[in-house]
């Protein structure tokens, strides 16, 4: 699928682009090395750079008791993803020899566009694409259910739009921009607890927007 990504950004993951002027705005760094991109085919590493940027700074062990994994194949996968940057050992963690703790550097965000002349590279990319997406909907499908045992004011709150649309590809781009526009306002909130004091949850956002056939 052709395209563009942005994956374990603050916790969200979805497909979609943004505009030059956006990512030097923003300093966003678009993955253009296959073997980066190739790191992500797994879908334990998008679950686990989605909580490192969501939740902040975390050990292997801490990740591998909400992901429901050994400590060392997350340790594996931490590794992996270091390798290419996507995330680093915490400058702040204590130094006094016990469990180290990891910090995101980068979210993965590409365009099937920068490997076009590349099939291998271009089927690479469609994989990670579409692990991304069957893992949100695991998510969503999970959260049919869990959702149900929040109270009202979740079951209100949370949503599912799929509004279709006649739009050129700038257009399409434009809308991208907007989208998140808006969602960059509500990156960072990490407490427990909004202003009002009302519980924050873990909340995944899934953007999709591209040409069809019906």
């Amino acid at each position: 699928m052709a395209g563009k990504s942005t994956s374990g950004t603050d916790g969200g993951e979805g497909l979609g682009g943004q505009s030059d002027a956006v990512r030097a705005e923003r300093n966003v760094r678009n993955t253009r090395d296959v073997e980066a991109l190739k790191v992500f085919t797994h879908p334990l590493r998008l679950r686990v750079l989605r909580l490192l940027r969501s939740e902040g700074p975390a050990t292997a062990s801490g990740l591998a008791r909400v992901l429901g994994a050994t400590p060392s194949l997350i340790s594996y996968h931490l590794r992996a993803m270091a390798k290419h940057g996507f995330i680093g050992e915490d400058p702040e963690a204590s130094a006094d020899g016990r469990e180290r703790r990891w910090i995101a550097h980068n979210d993965l965000r590409f365009s099937t566009a920068d490997f076009s002349g590349d099939e291998v590279a271009v089927e690479i990319a469609d994989a990670v694409v579409l692990t991304a997406h069957a893992d949100v909907t695991d998510l969503f499908e999970k959260s049919l259910r869990h959702v149900k045992t929040m109270g009202l004011d979740w079951q209100n709150a949370s949503f599912s739009a799929a509004p279709a649309l006649r739009l050129s590809a700038a257009e399409l781009q434009s809308l991208y921009d907007e989208l998140f526009a808006v969602v960059d306002r509500y990156r960072g909130r990490t407490g427990d607890a909004d202003a009002d004091g009302g519980p924050r949850e873990r909340v995944q956002l899934e953007l999709l927007g591209f040409p069809y056939t019906p």
